[in-house]
């Protein structure tokens, strides 16, 4: 659900309209000419894949005199998107306004719950869809429709909510499901970036690239979405417990299983010697954490520079690698 990277094709279709003499426009008094010809066939500047949107029909959440004459569980509609950071954008219809904002985790929860006491629709919105501005009465109801790019005359959620039903792609969500969608794709690709080792960095001497793993794992600790994530994990741990077992996995679990593997590695060619690799890995991983996620998570001080990252990163690798070398001459000792 969470959007492709298309930087590439959308900077071709740019160059492709740029570089056609059949695409160029006719420059309207005062716009630059370079921005004319720049649009693509649906008369945008920039060309933007269809993405999916989660549609929430919820019940109200204070009693309102017209509330008795729609369907009880879908009185208003909201529409939310995740983004690859881990917050949300929220578009949500007021009387007065039409909300748009991004939210943090913890506070799309609160949006997501709301709409698991009703129905959570998933819609590909449609690019350039064929709505029309010529609706009449703008309830939350035709702005979400207008929203998707769907042709509704419909004035009430209950027949948004029936008429994007009778489409085939449309698909029924719950709260835990799109949580753990969307903390595995975030927390998958911060681990990933910190734990990516190259070929070269493998042929390092180990306390080298144990600094470059814990230095990388640090940095991604304290990167304000993964916190974010964190936060709320901890926070829905009892109500979605399947979202937080998808936190551990893709991080913690997941930092353990490759230093275990780079420990065992350095047991094989004789740097270090260690009876549990994996207890090991987990012990590395604490040093390195310590209490200073914990601080963030909770909002406690300043956050850390790069450069005090890098130093704790440095003192837990010595630490870890002279607790270990000092085990090994303790065993030699020992024979």
């Amino acid at each position: 659900m969470i959007p492709v990277d298309d930087t590439a094709q959308t900077r071709a279709g740019w160059l492709h309209r740029r570089d056609n003499p059949e695409l160029e426009q006719k420059a309207v008094t005062g716009v630059p000419r370079d921005l004319v010809n720049s649009i693509d066939e649906n008369g945008s500047l920039v060309t933007v894949p269809p993405v999916d949107w989660i549609i929430c029909f919820v019940p109200g959440l204070q009693a309102q005199w017209w509330h008795r004459f729609v369907f009880s569980n879908h009185k208003h509609v909201f529409a939310m998107r995740p983004t690859s950071t881990g917050s949300w954008l929220l578009v949500e219809p007021w009387w007065t306004r039409m909300m748009v904002t991004i939210l943090p985790p913890a506070d799309a929860v609160k949006f997501l719950r709301w709409g698991g006491t009703g129905d959570i629709l998933r819609v590909r919105e449609a690019v350039p869809g064929n709505a029309s501005q010529f609706r009449g009465w703008s309830n939350c109801a035709v702005l979400v429709a207008f929203v998707l790019g769907r042709r509704s005359w419909t004035w009430t959620p209950q027949g948004l909510f029936r008429r994007l039903l009778r489409e085939t792609s449309t698909r029924r969500e719950n709260v835990e499901d799109l949580l753990v969608e969307q903390f595995t794709k975030v927390i998958g690709q911060h681990s990933a970036n910190a734990l990516a080792v190259s070929a070269d960095q493998l042929s390092l001497p180990l306390e080298e690239l144990l600094t470059i793993i814990g230095r990388n794992l640090l940095e991604a600790m304290m990167t304000p979405s993964l916190i974010e994530v964190c936060y709320t994990a901890i926070l829905e741990a009892e109500r979605y417990p399947a979202a937080t077992r998808v936190y551990a996995e893709h991080g913690p679990k997941r930092a353990i299983a490759v230093i275990s593997r780079i420990l065992e590695r350095a047991v094989r060619d004789g740097h270090i010697e260690l009876a549990d690799c994996e207890a090991a890995a987990r012990r590395f991983l604490a040093m390195l954490r310590g209490d200073i996620h914990l601080q963030a998570v909770l909002q406690i001080g300043r956050p850390p520079t790069p450069t005090e990252l890098d130093l704790r990163a440095r003192t837990a690798v010595k630490l870890f690698l002279n607790g270990a070398r000092a085990e090994r001459t303790a065993n030699h000792v020992t024979e």
